[in-house]
C-alpha cells in the first residue's frame, strides 16, 4: 500500500498526519517541550524526550502504547539521529517535517479474554514450545524453552538456566504471595539488559512474562514482577529498553504481543506463533519465552506441583 502525506502548508514544510496514538505516546503530545530524534529505521523512528521514547512509524509496524502511527514511511522523510524536535499543542516539528495530531485516534489493547481450563492452557503451551524448538531464531531465548532443543552456544545454555530461575521465582511468588522486595530479586535482575541490541533479549522475556501474568489475572505475581522492574536501575539496560520495561510494568503492551498472549491463553498456538513473527527478528520469540515461562509457573501452581 502506498502511503501519502498531507499537502505542505508551505513550500518548505512536509506535513505528516498522525493516525493513531498509544496511551503513553498521547501524553507526550499533550505537553509542550523539546525532544530529539534518537534512531531512524526504514519504517519507523524514535523520538526521545527525557526518559520517554516514542516510536513514530507506518501502520504496518502495529499499534503500541509508545507508538504514533503516521501516514508515511520514515525512510522517505529524511530524518537523522540527533535532530531536535519541538512539541506543541498542534504537532511535533522536526526540521522541515511537521507531525500533526489534530485528528488522531487513541489506541489501547482490548481487555484480556476469559481463560480456558488448565488442560487447554497446557496443550497450547506445549504446542508453542514444540514450534519454538525449530522456528525461533538460534540467538535469543526463543529455543531455550524447549527441552528437546540442545543449546549449541554458551548464551543459549545460560538462557535456559535463567528462564528456569525466573520460573521458580514466579512459582514461589504465586504460591506464597510474598510482599514485593525492596530491590529486584536476582532471577529478575539477572535478565535485565541480557543480550545485544536496543531491546536486549532478557528485557523482552520479562515483558512477555508480565503480559501473560496480566492475561491470566495472576495479580499478585504481576504486581511483584512489575514492582521489581520499577526498582531496576536504569543503567542495567539501554535507555530505550528501560522505557519499554517501565511501560510494561504499568500494564501497557503492544498490539502484536497482546495478540500473541491472547491467542496462547485461548488455546490457539498457531495464532500465538503468527503474532510473535510480527515482532522484530527475535524479540517476539523472546517475549514468547517469557510468556511460556510464566504460563508454566501458573500451571505448576494450579496442579500443586
Amino acid at each position: 500500500m502506498t502511503l501519502h502525506v498531507r499537502a505542505p502548508v508551505d513550500r518548505s514544510t512536509l506535513v505528516v498526519p498522525i493516525l493513531r496514538a498509544g496511551v503513553v505516546a498521547m501524553e507526550l503530545c499533550k505537553v509542550p517541550g523539546h525532544a530529539e530524534v534518537a534512531a531512524v529505521f526504514e519504517r519507523s523512528f524514535y523520538l526521545r524526550a527525557g526518559d520517554l521514547f516514542v516510536c513514530v512509524g507506518e501502520p504496518a509496524i502495529g499499534n503500541g502504547p509508545l507508538t504514533l502511527i503516521a501516514q508515511t514511511r520514515a525512510a522517505e522523510i529524511g530524518l537523522r539521529p540527533g535532530q531536535p524536535a519541538v512539541i506543541s499543542a498542534s504537532g511535533i516539528a522536526i526540521g522541515a517535517v511537521m507531525l500533526i495530531y489534530d485528528r488522531y485516534e487513541p489506541w489501547q489493547p482490548p481487555r484480556w479474554r476469559q481463560t480456558p481450563c488448565p488442560s487447554l492452557l497446557a496443550q497450547a503451551r506445549d504446542a508453542v514450545v514444540l514450534r519454538a524448538a525449530t522456528e525461533a531464531p538460534v540467538e535469543g531465548f526463543g529455543r531455550a524453552v524447549a527441552d528437546s532443543y540442545e543449546p549449541p552456544t554458551a548464551f543459549a545454555r545460560m538462557a535456559r538456566k535463567r528462564l528456569a530461575r525466573l520460573q521458580s521465582w514466579l512459582v514461589d511468588t504465586i504460591e506464597e504471595r510474598r510482599a514485593p522486595a525492596a530491590s529486584p530479586p536476582d532471577p529478575v535482575r539477572n535478565l535485565v539488559g541480557l543480550g545485544p541490541g536496543l531491546t536486549p533479549s532478557g528485557d523482552d522475556v520479562l515483558i512477555g512474562a508480565l503480559a501473560l501474568l496480566d492475561a491470566l489475572a495472576e495479580r499478585h505475581a504481576h504486581a511483584s514482577l512489575a514492582h521489581a522492574l520499577r526498582q531496576t536501575p536504569a543503567g542495567l539496560t539501554s535507555p530505550l529498553s528501560h522505557c519499554f520495561l517501565r511501560t510494561a510494568a504499568a500494564g501497557h503492551v503492544g498490539e502484536h504481543l497482546h495478540a500473541a498472549v491472547a491467542s496462547l491463553v485461548s488455546g490457539d498456538a498457531d495464532g500465538a506463533v503468527a503474532a510473535v513473527r510480527n515482532i522484530g527478528h527475535s524479540s517476539g520469540w523472546d517475549m514468547m519465552a517469557g510468556a511460556v515461562t510464566a504460563l508454566t509457573a501458573s500451571i505448576r501452581v494450579s496442579k500443586g506441583a
